[in-house]
């Protein structure tokens, strides 16, 4: 599961057992409380597919408990722990799936499913791609200077499902391919200097600021 962290959902769509939530999901932590842990000027849009739904409800917060009550209790008990600290919390006894807005968001969803088959979550893989192709064309402007510095060559082959970049200095030779997930091992990211690659793989839960962080490095690297 990815982990959203904060997500606000702007508006759902409902059809053939489908539930589509369109969100804002935030991932950047800036403090430590729970009013100014996250930056809500930075968010990333995403769309959340849920199939074989049986019945969902939507609610403000507010009104969570006076819905609710019985069943947060008893999910707490099935989980075993104390309050909720996560945003999707599932109950295997009720088969249901409880979505809850974090910070500022006061949006809390109940998500009933069919009991013949499970909840699957499909993550918008292309859409999160682009997302990742934007903070890596700012991380290689950010390195272009000292790139032109240290007289290494850069190469830029673009196609339509990868972004591949090719660095060379003398003998040095990296390439650095970002490709829409076809794998389980390389899922966005594929790094390979001198025939030794990088022991760092992303995977479906990383965030896009993780990505890109981590895309920095490999950089910094060469």
């Amino acid at each position: 599961m990815v982990d959203y962290r904060s997500i606000l959902v702007e508006r759902m769509e409902y059809k053939d057992s489908i539930l589509y939530l369109y969100c804002r999901t935030f991932y950047k932590v800036v403090g430590d409380g729970e009013d100014d842990k996250y930056d809500y000027n930075v968010y990333h849009k995403k769309v959340l597919k849920f199939k074989n739904v049986k019945r969902f409800e939507y609610y403000s917060l507010d009104e969570v408990y006076y819905h609710f009550l019985n069943e947060l209790e008893d999910l707490r008990a099935e989980l075993g722990i104390p309050y909720f600290r996560k945003i999707f919390n599932r109950s295997k006894k009720r088969n249901k799936l409880f979505i809850s807005g974090m910070g500022y968001f006061d949006n809390f969803i109940a998500i009933e499913f069919k009991d013949d088959e499970k909840e699957k979550i499909v993550i918008d893989e292309k859409e999160k791609y682009l997302e990742i192709k934007k903070e890596l064309l700012k991380i290689l402007q950010s390195k272009k200077e000292k790139y032109e510095e240290n007289n290494i060559k850069l190469e830029v082959i673009e196609k339509e499902d990868s972004y591949i970049i090719n660095l060379e200095k003398e003998e040095k030779v990296a390439t650095l391919s970002l490709r829409i997930p076809n794998s389980t091992r390389y899922y966005y990211i594929h790094y390979k200097r001198n025939f030794h690659r990088y022991d760092w793989y992303d995977e479906e839960y990383h965030t896009v600021s993780e990505i890109a962080e981590q895309l920095n490095i490999i950089l910094d690297r060469f």
